[in-house]
């Protein structure tokens, strides 16, 4: 079976109506004027539910956003079977990575209370004009800032679907093509963590507190769409099965500014019940995963220029009694580990250039990897690496006085994904004779945000 790659989760857009909100160009919120990456005024405008402010004139009042990355794409060698829509190799699609309508902004109630988030429509569509994939991803948030002496409380009440929703850091969820824009014609490697596997089928209500601008702390339950409300928003049913009862999510970090200097360190945790397992014996039987984990952000300024580093490490045990009772699985139970590490340089915002390497690795089973054609293995080890190059252009995300602001925002970036490993092997991982480096991947891409 052929995948393509939706564009389920996107990284985090640099909005227009935001940078209007504020005031403030690209740049002030997104390392290299366009995103992923958050500044440290990004994080703090996010924890703050996206209720900063400053911006005049009516571009400060209008919530009304369009994104969409028209994207070239070539691989290594052709695919065995061609997409709808598409041939074997040469992926061009106007609407790239994806197409997405925001609704976004914040307001303040006085100088301690706020509301603000952002909706998202989104989708992928093939040559010939069919629909691939939809989706809707947002998050609101309420937040009220508490003074005690010399220090500060901001508390925030956040509801998100996707799990990690709300964390105002940002590093935790772009799946393995992290942090970047993925190329949207697959193929992907075949394991990933349960966190972020479950996309925005779920939602979840967390509350949070950042202390001194300094602690930040969030505690959640997330739960599953009814299958009704997945198929109005055109979003599949996760094909782990349905959450039972709650899962639970805990994020904890630690941040400091001294010069030019951030830095935030933190860990998740997330315990996913699972019940409706796709092809179990019975709904009720269940398969559990979790997930915990680590991560890092290092920023230093020189002057106009910026270096971000970011990174990830995820743990993740699973109990799939349920799977094995029903032969899905080799096993009863597995481990996987994600590992993610990025680097960027950005000159005066504008210029940027990005080394990441991204792997993960766990249990062989070769009932879960089984071989098929491109998408499987043949060790049945779900075990892959590679290493990702980017570099971009962004000519407006430093500058809030362009004729164009805060409504013309552009990236132009060309990136490049070498495989080192792919589901658990170098030479003939699937079994068919496809080598990790076939999938080695090109993507030119333009990112446009209205």
């Amino acid at each position: 079976m052929l995948v393509v790659a939706y564009p389920a989760v996107r990284p985090a857009d640099a909005l227009p109506s935001f940078s209007g909100q504020t005031g403030a160009p690209c740049s002030a919120c997104h390392v290299g004027g366009f995103g992923p990456q958050l500044t440290p005024f990004g994080i703090s405008f996010r924890a703050n539910g996206y209720t900063l402010a400053g911006g005049t004139g009516p571009w400060s009042h209008i919530p009304v956003n369009l994104v969409v990355s028209p994207s070239f794409q070539t691989d290594a060698r052709d695919q065995p079977t061609a997409p709808a829509g598409y041939g074997t190799n040469n992926f061009f699609n106007i609407l790239g990575s994806g197409t997405s309508l925001f609704i976004a902004g914040g307001y303040s109630f006085g100088d301690n209370f706020g509301i603000g988030g952002f909706e998202q429509v989104g989708f992928l569509a093939v040559p010939g004009g069919s629909l691939v994939s939809s989706e809707a991803t947002s998050d609101l948030a309420i937040t009220k800032n508490l003074t005690f002496g010399d220090h500060s409380l901001l508390l925030g009440f956040d509801l998100a679907n996707q799990p990690s929703g709300g964390d105002p850091y940002n590093t935790l969820y772009n799946g393995f093509q992290f942090p970047y824009l993925t190329p949207f014609v697959g193929p992907t490697p075949a394991a990933s963590p349960a966190i972020s596997a479950l996309g925005t089928s779920v939602y979840g209500l967390s509350l949070s507190g950042l202390y001194d601008n300094s602690i930040f702390a969030e505690v959640g339950l997330y739960q599953t769409w009814s299958a009704n409300l997945l198929s109005s928003m055109n979003i599949a049913a996760p094909s782990l099965g349905t959450i039972s009862g709650g899962a639970p999510y805990f994020r904890l970090a630690d941040q400091h500014t001294w010069g030019n200097n951030f830095f935030e360190v933190g860990g998740v945790w997330m315990n996913i019940p699972l019940q409706q397992i796709p092809g179990a014996l019975s709904p009720s039987a269940q398969n559990q995963y979790t997930d915990w984990g680590l991560d890092a952000t290092y920023q230093r300024r020189f002057g106009p220029d910026v270096l971000a580093i970011t990174s990830n490490i995820l743990f993740e045990t699973q109990n799939l009694g349920a799977s094995f009772a029903a032969g899905l699985s080799s096993n009863a139970s597995n481990s996987l580990t994600q590992f993610r590490l990025a680097a960027s340089y950005y000159w005066h915002d504008t210029y940027g250039l990005t080394l990441a390497y991204s792997g993960i690795s766990g249990s062989n089973d070769s009932t879960l990897f089984a071989p098929a054609p491109m998408t499987g293995s043949a060790s049945g080890s779900p075990n892959s690496q590679a290493i990702i190059a980017q570099i971009d252009w962004t000519p407006f995300g430093s500058d809030n006085e362009h004729a164009g602001f805060p409504w013309l925002n552009v990236r132009v970036g060309l990136q490049y994904t070498y495989y080192l490993q792919f589901n658990g092997g170098t030479t003939n991982y699937d079994g068919n004779g496809r080598n990790a480096s076939d999938n080695n991947t090109l993507l030119l891409f333009t990112w446009w945000a209205f």
